[in-house]
């Protein structure tokens, strides 16, 4: 199974620099223009895609869609709430810096946050209930930072962490064989 793992445009939160997690937030102009290139990219290399699932938050679900109808318009979008973005709770609304100096600590637990080995774990667990239904597909995942990143340590632990930096409706690809999970591609921003 191949994963094209594509973070969600920007939105207003992003641009501010502000934790999202659950929060449902739109994505802003740049978010939709950076949606629309990185669906005129896909398009142009002909990636094989055959399913396209995403989190279900509107951010990433508006950037599945506008993805879709450039380059995969016979497709259709399943919701995949594995990939959710992580629950950061009490952190939800606060500067990104600041929250990094604090959630970064080993070992950091806070009620309501999901922390590292929970969200791996869900991470992991979606990834193995998306290979059962989709052993042999070319999987787009719209979804998250957060997301995105625990599917690179998943691959990789020694090259990737949660500091790891995604730009927005950037392109991450996986390969998977119900064991293995490897990275393909990191990062690609649509020209």
């Amino acid at each position: 199974m191949k994963i094209y793992a594509v973070r969600h445009g920007q939105t207003d939160y992003n641009q501010k620099r502000l934790v999202q997690g659950f929060m449902d937030n739109p994505l802003n102009d740049e978010g939709i223009n950076q949606a629309i290139r990185m669906g005129h990219y896909l398009k142009k290399r002909a990636y094989p895609i055959n399913h396209i699932i995403t989190s279900p938050l509107i951010r990433a679900l508006k950037t599945a869609s506008i993805i879709k109808d450039l380059a995969y318009p016979q497709l259709q979008i399943e919701l995949a709430p594995s990939f959710i973005e992580r629950d950061f709770g009490f952190f939800e609304g606060k500067s990104v810096d600041e929250t990094i100096k604090v959630i970064s600590q080993f070992g950091f637990t806070h009620d309501n946050y999901e922390d590292n080995d929970v969200f791996l774990k869900r991470i992991a667990e979606g990834l193995t209930d998306l290979y059962q239904k989709q052993p042999n597909n070319h999987v787009l995942l719209t979804a998250h930072s957060h997301t995105i990143k625990a599917l690179l340590i998943l691959a990789d632990p020694n090259t990737y962490h949660f500091m790891t930096f995604l730009n927005n409706a950037s392109l991450c690809v996986f390969d998977y064989d119900g064991k293995t999970l490897s990275v393909d591609e990191f990062n690609v921003e649509a020209e």
